[in-house]
């Protein structure tokens, strides 16, 4: 790429976030008093990045679906009271340095996320970096059309999509943008169609020539 890159879009979950770890510690303290199982952290990060419920549906498909959407709600609020004592360190390595450099660079920094927009606000904020965000997508379950406003009617050639899902880089695709899989986080090469791929945050400042 070259230097004329003027927006970079991210993806929280799985790709700045390793929220993983937030739903294992709120499933601990609240599915054995429901009758439900602890998944994995490995099943918990497979299914990140799947909007609400059906993140909930993934992880629980022997349960009644009334029963674990209502389930679901109890795990966000717990979450929100577990997410102080984890503060920073939700953050995968490497994340927050990348994110100075790119707003020292004069980059136009947004996120796109289908979370829930409390979790996305809470996380952002609790971690120090929702200050580096010029503008915060979240709570759609389309996230074509969060890209097709982001962009607006910019210069598509100076815009990249950072994720680690496949609704990432199609979205990237349909808008015609690059798209880069953080396989720092949850992307997995193998599994996914990106146009370029980092094994380590600060590595997307080489690849973006800036």
């Amino acid at each position: 790429m070259n230097n004329k890159i003027h927006t970079v879009i991210f993806d929280l979950d799985g790709t700045l976030s390793d929220s993983a770890v937030l739903s294992m510690e709120a499933f601990k303290r609240i599915a054995p008093e429901h009758g439900l199982p602890v998944p994995s952290i490995d099943k918990i990060r497979k299914a990140t990045g799947f909007a609400t419920p059906e993140f909930y549906y993934i992880l629980f498909p022997d349960h009644g679906r009334d029963l674990v959407k209502n389930f679901g709600t109890l795990v966000e609020q717990e979450e929100l009271l577990v997410l102080p004592s984890l503060g920073g360190k939700l953050l995968f390595e490497g994340c927050r340095d990348l994110l100075v450099k790119l707003k020292e660079r004069g980059i136009r920094l947004c996120m796109a996320s289908t979370g829930d927009r409390e979790h996305v606000v809470s996380v952002l904020d609790i971690t120090g970096v929702a200050k580096f965000f010029d503008t915060v997508f979240c709570a759609r379950p389309d996230k074509n059309e969060m890209l097709r406003e982001i962009i607006g009617g910019g210069d598509k050639s100076g815009c990249v999509m950072v994720g680690d899902m496949e609704k990432d880089y199609t979205a990237a695709r349909a808008n015609g943008i690059i798209s880069v899989g953080a396989c720092y986080g949850y992307c997995r090469k193998d599994f996914s169609e990106f146009d370029h791929y980092i094994y380590n945050a600060l590595d997307l400042l080489e690849i973006l020539k800036i």
